[in-house]
């Protein structure tokens, strides 16, 4: 351990993410990676002052060996924050067209033919009342997406602690 205290800010944020619901998902990740860049910020202050780059052969092997765990653990908060904003990216980018995809694809409101016009979205024979604006279809998708990850977590999550 490098930091225990921001390390276990960081284990009760991991945890809460991977708990997370439909609701709370956004702000979690955004809390996760705020932690991630601050350990990451320390982590590297670290390497700056306290862990000099000697050569190797003149390194003792308790420097080397902080040297490696210093890079390992700057390895894996980098991997841990790449992999939590492609999460968020994922869970809140959405196009009108994948929106549109993604309606027809569920068949929402029992409808498969959902078409994105500049006027907004709207199904086949729709009448005016049923035409959706296309942010609201936006983020419907977007809320599909939340949803669809939380579902594909629980799933996953049995197995995960099996292999632990």
């Amino acid at each position: 351990m490098v930091y225990p205290q921001s390390e276990q800010k960081l284990d009760h944020a991991r945890h809460a993410l991977n708990k997370a619901n439909a609701e709370n998902i956004v702000d979690l990740c955004k809390r996760y990676l705020v932690l991630l860049d601050e350990y990451r910020r320390q982590l590297y202050e670290l390497g700056k002052s306290g862990i000099s780059p000697l050569p190797i052969s003149s390194s003792s092997p308790e420097d080397l060996a902080a040297r490696k765990s210093l890079r390992e653990a700057i390895e894996k908060t980098t991997r841990e924050r790449n992999r939590t904003e492609l999460l968020l990216l994922s869970i809140t980018t959405v196009s009108g067209y994948e929106a549109v995809k993604m309606l027809n694809q569920r068949k929402y409101d029992g409808h498969a033919d959902w078409e994105l016009r500049s006027s907004g979205v709207k199904f086949t024979g729709s009448s005016v009342d049923d035409l959706m604006t296309i942010q609201e279809a936006v983020d419907l998708a977007s809320q599909l997406r939340r949803e669809d990850h939380i579902t594909q977590n629980l799933a996953y999550a049995p197995a995960k602690v099996r292999l632990e």
